[in-house]
């Protein structure tokens, strides 16, 4: 009778049915890995969680445009991770907010480098350029940036709006502000901005004091919305309401000329001739030249019989305003009356020169308002404020010209002999040379 084999498992107990049982180190080894590879995921994730609990209040505030809020989540972020290039990024759009521009400059220069989204920084780097006025190296970035919705939004709009504002596109202006409003709704500077576009095109009282009270409900603090707002209130005969605003602006700029003067002007209004004489007084103790309060306070020395007082304030408005043909009629009646023949003579032929010349400039004005892109009409403007003096607005009306074509000839010559006279030999030689290679 044959022998029946043995179990598996009686013979050995390492072996079964299934096979050879594996050693028990082996099982330990097999075991000690899946723990270490859970310790890896696990601190994985929580670097992970870790990072986006650093980076979700700062991306949050930004959003909001809550800067000063995101301040210390900011940094906290940047010293636990100090090569986070996303954590650069938003160094580089707080130091935008706080206009510093190194700061600006260096914080995108480390993000770059940390390989951080290459179109973000460039935006930014558009930004920075808009508000150092390079709008011809802005323009095209920042209009390529809002095309591709490249964050942050409300800052290219802003920018471009600035943009068209500088170089009177307000219709482009108006709608880019509009944009900017809605991408920023708790910002009040889109609705003084609107003001800025309707002072130039149709200004309209009622559009501008809604504007300037929106953007006091959102904060009650800004005083150019504050001021605007009395100011306009006063335009349209609305003395009490306009008086309480110059009052509360007064209460956080005490002694501040503008205001003074508004009161004065508004009392005027009204028919105080006595508080609006005092108010203009308040005014000239704080700034000794503020132009409105010296007009009105000379014109009322010279109506009094004050001819002394008004041949003092009379003077220092033609220091101010040498090109204003009435400040020196006024200034040599004064002069008259206190016996200076030979001043009244000087300052009288003075006035009737500066009449005549306000009379050419008008007629430049008028001719280039029929062809604004007439670049000829520009230049005979240009030149002409340059030629008698004008320097300011001349230099301002030639490189306009240039912004809109930088090989007018003609320019560069007018600019050349400008610098030369002037001094400045260097801008000369350039200007010289860029009139030799254009036509």
């Amino acid at each position: 009778m044959k022998t029946l084999p043995s179990s598996p498992t009686a013979d050995d107990p390492t072996r079964n049915a299934a096979g050879p049982r594996p050693p028990r180190r082996f099982l330990v080894l097999k075991l000690v890995l899946v723990l270490v590879a859970l310790a890896a995921a696990a601190s994985f994730a929580y670097r992970q969680a870790s990072r986006r609990a650093l980076a979700l209040p700062v991306r949050q505030l930004f959003d909001a445009g809550h800067y000063n809020e995101a301040r210390k989540p900011l940094e906290r972020w940047s010293r636990l991770e100090p090569d986070s290039g996303e954590a650069a990024y938003y160094r580089a759009l707080l130091a935008l907010a706080d206009d510093r521009p190194r700061d600006v400059i260096e914080a995108v220069s480390r993000a770059r480098g940390l390989g951080f989204d290459a179109s973000r920084l460039d935006c930014l780097a558009a930004i920075f350029q808009a508000r150092a006025e390079r709008f011809a190296i802005a323009e095209p970035a920042l209009t390529a940036a809002y095309q591709a919705q490249t964050p942050p939004q409300a800052l290219v709009a802003k920018e471009l709006a600035r943009i068209y504002l500088s170089t009177s596109r307000f219709g482009e202006a108006a709608a880019m502000i509009e944009r900017w409003r809605v991408l920023a709704p708790n910002d009040p500077q889109p609705y003084l901005w609107r003001n800025i576009v309707s002072a130039r095109t149709q200004p309209e009282s009622a559009i501008m004091i809604q504007n300037d009270r929106a953007a006091l409900r959102l904060d009650p603090n800004l005083d150019e919305a504050r001021i605007g707002l009395a100011s306009e209130l006063s335009k349209e005969r609305r003395f009490d309401e306009a008086r309480a605003e110059y009052l509360t602006y007064l209460k956080r700029n005490p002694g501040n000329a503008e205001a003074l003067s508004g009161l004065a002007r508004n009392a005027f209004q009204q028919g105080d001739l006595d508080a609006g004489v005092s108010y203009y007084e308040q005014a000239l103790l704080t700034a000794p030249r503020e132009q409105e309060a010296l007009i009105e306070l000379a014109n009322t020395d010279l109506r009094m019989g004050r001819f002394a007082s008004a041949r003092d304030r009379f003077k220092i408005l033609i220091e101010l305003e040498p090109y204003a043909p009435e400040h020196r009629s006024s200034y040599a009646r004064a002069l008259k009356r206190l016996g200076d023949e030979a001043g009244f003579r000087r300052e009288n032929a003075a006035a009737e020169r500066l009449l005549k010349e306000n009379e050419v400039i008008a007629q430049l004005q008028y001719n280039l308002l029929q062809a604004p892109d007439d670049l000829d009409r520009r230049f005979a403007l240009a030149r002409w404020m340059l030629d008698h003096g004008r320097t300011a607005v001349g230099l301002q009306g030639a490189n306009e010209i240039l912004r809109l074509n930088p090989n007018h000839a003609g320019t560069h010559r007018i600019l050349a002999d400008h610098y030369a006279q002037s001094g400045d030999a260097g801008r000369a030689n350039y200007h010289r040379l860029r009139a030799g290679q254009t036509r």
